[in-house]
């Protein structure tokens, strides 16, 4: 128990120091352009221009995180909610992957969507649908390296449906595998992320009855998929 309270301990403080870096890195970016610009206007409309788009992706970023980090208070809370309807998961993932397509391209990294010959249709809360596969996305394009390649597939499964992500990427290694949806953990500290992102897809996952499942070989890359 002595053992496990520490290590609790430890991946709190890591979680805190993690997203303390994450709030600073975009502020700073944000306030050192926001000093170019202000010194460019009248001068340089390029440097301007892209001064400001760097800002306002750095703010768009800042965004996100706050979102995930009151998305995680609602889980410790037990307060996170989903207002379901029915919605067709294909049309949800084809718009996740549209979102990622230039992004991929940026980084050399070939992404593929395999469309199901048939749509089904689910009851599910559409924007934490599409939270949930913009995260997996993300994770599947930032762990991976240029030349890579990230696979998206849909099918049936014994009246359920299979939604799964596969990446070329660095893989996450076994002592690591079963650790990856805790809260605050993170299996590789060298990469942007604040350790809760996979903890609230899961907690999403499992509000619309369904599971997520994570398969990976270090080196090779990595395979989610959800039910």
């Amino acid at each position: 128990m002595a053992s496990e309270l520490e290590r609790a301990e430890t991946l709190k403080n890591d979680f805190i120091s993690s997203v303390s870096h994450e709030l600073r890195t975009p502020l700073t970016a944000i306030k050192g352009w926001g000093e170019t610009v202000k010194l460019s206007v009248g001068e340089d409309n390029d440097v301007v221009r892209h001064g400001l788009d760097v800002m306002l992706g750095e703010a768009d970023r800042l965004s996100g995180l706050v979102e995930e980090l009151l998305d995680f208070s609602r889980i410790e809370s037990g307060s996170l909610t989903i207002e379901t309807s029915l919605n067709d998961p294909a049309v949800i993932v084809s718009e996740v992957v549209d979102m990622y397509e230039e992004i991929a391209r940026q980084n050399k990294i070939s992404l593929v969507l395999e469309r199901p010959e048939q749509n089904d249709m689910i009851m599910a809360d559409r924007n934490r649908l599409k939270q949930v596969f913009i995260n997996i996305l993300d994770n599947a394009v930032k762990y991976n390296s240029q030349g890579g390649h990230i696979a998206v597939s849909m099918f049936n499964e014994e009246g359920c449906i299979r939604i799964t992500v596969s990446d070329t990427g660095c893989g996450i290694p076994m002592k690591d595998l079963n650790h990856i949806k805790e809260k605050f953990y993170k299996a590789n500290n060298s990469v942007r992320g604040s350790g809760i992102g996979l903890a609230v897809t899961d907690e999403i996952i499992k509000k619309h009855n369904g599971k997520m499942e994570i398969s990976s070989i270090i080196g090779n890359g990595t395979t989610v998929s959800i039910v």
